[in-house]
């Protein structure tokens, strides 16, 4: 059992009268619950994705079935080039080194050493995506989350890395004197299974990536060569055909009308374009029109949300909210009931063995009942209201009016984008790549 610490930001006097910094801490039982808490407190840092009314898990559902190995944190997909690489140089080491180092260990000074050639080839210049830049060049400080950590998942979605094991376990099982296709050798042997690549002798834990010219990391970018949006793009659509992002990164015409949105394009703006409406695939296409569906349908809540706390704590913004729930009862006047049904929201959820709360599955379904059925404000509130104190318990704002709460921005969820920011940045990578548009002096 691991404890571990975060620091917070906030600072409390010891008994000898010093200033201290606190930290959050929790008991870390398996590599997947710290993760998982390394998670949340990444979209913590997020502004407007704080979870009030307890949708989340809804979302990500939405968010898995479209996009997987996709994740809000992810920022330029070159990282999904600079890890494996990493991970083949680990294997590539004398044994005599690598009897001394770890991959964990490994990584971590490769991927310091990456992020700082990234921030002096780009003049230590932030917005282009680099994960660590604000720590410059220093070597004492270095993320919380690194790249090997936030593209993971999804280099284990995508197959660039053969393995369905966590970055911890993974660690565990490559880490020493053996090379590590020589451990996927033995732990496969026993039970291939339908894995065509399991009997490989030839075969690493890494898929082979494209070649580079000399020392990739001398010449490295945070762009995407030619040959390497081929491959990524090819691999990704390989490994993940029955998606939309793999059916996505199969037509590259596709992926150019993405890359054309606006970088505050909403999720509807998406499923409107003709890469989407003309999908051929009816299941995969019905996705996308029931995720734009059920944040229309649930963005209500969280507009009647804010215009409760309003109410109690800031009547200058009132009327602001008033007119937000005015403009969204007029949206709703066309939606089109005819062609939804909260039950298939439901299939999604436990087709990925998630598991709403009971309570939040009673909020959605009670939700748009009401607005189906045209209740009253009084109705809708009384929703909202105890679906916030279930969900936040002694933190609720609707509990009880405190003078602790200040109200002077938006609370919850403002839209729902089921990472097409990601998606839109990674489609913009891939085509100026493709296309030979690509700036790698300029990041871009």
């Amino acid at each position: 059992m691991i404890v571990s610490s975060i620091p917070a930001h906030s600072l409390v006097r010891s008994k000898k009268g010093a200033w201290m910094q606190t930290g959050i801490g929790w008991i870390d039982f398996s590599s997947e619950h710290r993760d998982r808490v390394r998670s949340v407190l990444d979209l913590l840092s997020v502004k407007g994705v704080v979870d009030e009314l307890g949708i989340g898990i809804i979302r990500d559902a939405f968010s898995d079935t479209m996009f997987p190995g996709i994740t809000t944190i992810q920022t330029r997909p070159k990282y999904f080039l600079i890890v494996p690489r990493i991970l083949h140089a680990y294997e590539q080491l004398p044994a005599q080194r690598r009897r001394k180092m770890s991959v964990a260990e490994y990584l971590h000074q490769e991927e310091v050493a990456c992020r700082i050639h990234l921030a002096k080839r780009y003049k230590f210049r932030e917005g282009l995506g680099i994960i660590g830049i604000t720590f410059g060049d220093r070597t004492d400080r270095s993320v919380m989350r690194p790249a090997s950590s936030v593209y993971w998942n999804g280099l284990c979605q995508f197959r660039i890395v053969r393995s369905e094991s966590t970055l911890r376990d993974y660690d565990r099982k490559y880490s020493g004197h053996k090379p590590a296709n020589s451990l996927l050798l033995q732990e496969t042997k026993k039970d291939r299974g339908d894995d065509f690549d399991a009997g490989d002798p030839q075969l690493a834990p890494c898929a082979k990536l494209p070649k580079t010219s000399g020392n990739w990391r001398k010449d490295l970018s945070i762009t995407l060569l030619p040959d390497e949006a081929i491959w990524l793009r090819t691999q990704i659509a390989t490994a993940k055909p029955d998606t939309l992002l793999g059916r996505l990164m199969s037509d590259p015409a596709a992926l150019e009308q993405i890359a054309l949105l606006d970088e505050k394009a909403s999720f509807a703006t998406f499923r409107d374009l003709p890469c989407i409406q003309n999908l051929a695939d009816a299941k995969i296409q019905r996705v996308v029109h029931l995720a734009t569906d059920f944040w229309q349908l649930l963005r209500g809540a969280h507009v009647r949300y804010n215009v409760l706390l309003n109410e109690m704590y800031n009547e200058e913004g009132l009327a602001e909210c008033q007119e937000m729930w005015d403009e969204w009862l007029s949206e709703m006047s066309g939606f089109e009931w005819a062609v939804w049904e909260t039950e298939e929201v439901w299939q999604l959820v436990t087709e990925l063995d998630r598991k709403p709360h009971a309570r939040t599955r009673r909020f959605v379904d009670g939700w748009i009942d009401a607005v189906r059925n045209g209740l009253s404000n009084k109705h809708l509130n009384e929703l909202v209201r105890r679906q916030e104190i279930a969900n936040k318990g002694t933190r609720a704002r609707l509990k009880r009016k405190s003078k602790d709460v200040s109200v002077d921005r938006w609370f919850g969820f403002s839209r729902l984008d089921y990472r097409l920011p990601q998606i839109r940045q990674m489609a913009g990578d891939i085509v100026r790549a493709e296309q030979g548009a690509a700036n790698p002096d300029a990041g871009l």
